[in-house]
């Protein structure tokens, strides 16, 4: 199914999952804001060596996740997700420590809400989200300290703690927004106009040029293969959500080392 941006606003959409128990990883940091409507080189740290990186490029338009439903007092959207294909074996089994990501508000003014990271194996119908992530230790999603987000697009950092191992498999990472059963003061009409801004192309790692959404709101917490769609714009502008995911500083040391004694086996 494919949907299309109407000029530089997101495309609202519907609508049904229940929100579960996950990590709270605390506040997120604005590390760069763009108004919608413009495209925007970004600087973005390369210090942490990204596993994937897709945002430096902003395209100046974004993707609402709509659909906002009040589930058991708690007004959430719909999610909406990205394939992440990181290009270096090295880190598989590796911590992601760290995360930055775009969210994108079409409201003209603030807008303090929750931002809800999920992440799901690629092996779901047309190779979307299929099998919930568990890294082994735990399932892996993040809830973040509510914040306010100005209009336009704003990248944000958020660190994980111990954080979560990265697979031999593909990944898609998605991201769903509620008021905290109430708590930030978001409306469902305001919530309907949060969503994520589009990026292209990545820097490290590449995505197919899709997007996931559910057909329904909610958390998505530990389900697998989510009702949805896997959508995109007929490739103007391409289907790409800016993540960048930063494993733990050892695993990049680790990598400089051996790229070092490679230079150096081909002396």
């Amino acid at each position: 199914m494919k949907s299309m941006i109407s000029g530089l606003i997101g495309l609202a959409m519907v609508a049904g999952s229940a929100s579960a128990s996950d990590i709270l990883a605390g506040d997120l940091v604005a590390v760069g804001h763009a108004d919608l409507g413009q495209a925007t080189t970004f600087n973005t740290t390369r210090a942490g060596n990204p596993y994937y990186d897709n945002t430096t490029n902003f395209l100046g338009q974004g993707f609402a996740n709509g659909g906002s439903q009040n589930q058991s007092g708690n007004t959430i959207t719909r999610l909406v997700a990205d394939d992440l294909r990181g290009i270096h074996p090295f880190f598989v089994g590796k911590q992601v420590t760290q995360m930055t990501f775009a969210v994108a508000n079409f409201n003209a003014t603030a807008v303090s809400c929750r931002a809800r990271i999920r992440f799901w194996l690629a092996d779901g119908a047309g190779g979307g989200p299929g099998t919930y992530y568990n890294d082994t230790t735990a399932n892996i999603g993040y809830t973040f300290n509510a914040f306010s987000f100005g209009s336009g697009v704003t990248l944000l950092t958020g660190t994980l703690g111990a954080g979560f191992k990265l697979t031999t498999t593909n990944l898609w990472a998605g991201i769903t927004f509620d008021n905290n059963v109430g708590a930030t003061g978001a409306t469902a009409a305001q919530l309907d106009n949060m969503g994520i801004g589009l990026f292209d192309p990545p820097t490290i790692g590449n995505s197919n040029d899709t997007l996931f959404q559910t057909t329904g709101a909610g958390s998505f917490f530990t389900t697998s293969n989510p009702a949805g769609n896997l959508i995109n714009f007929g490739g103007a502008p391409v289907a790409n959500m800016g993540w960048q995911l930063i494993p733990t500083p050892g695993a990049a040391a680790l990598l400089g080392l051996a790229g070092l004694a490679a230079a150096r086996r081909r002396r």
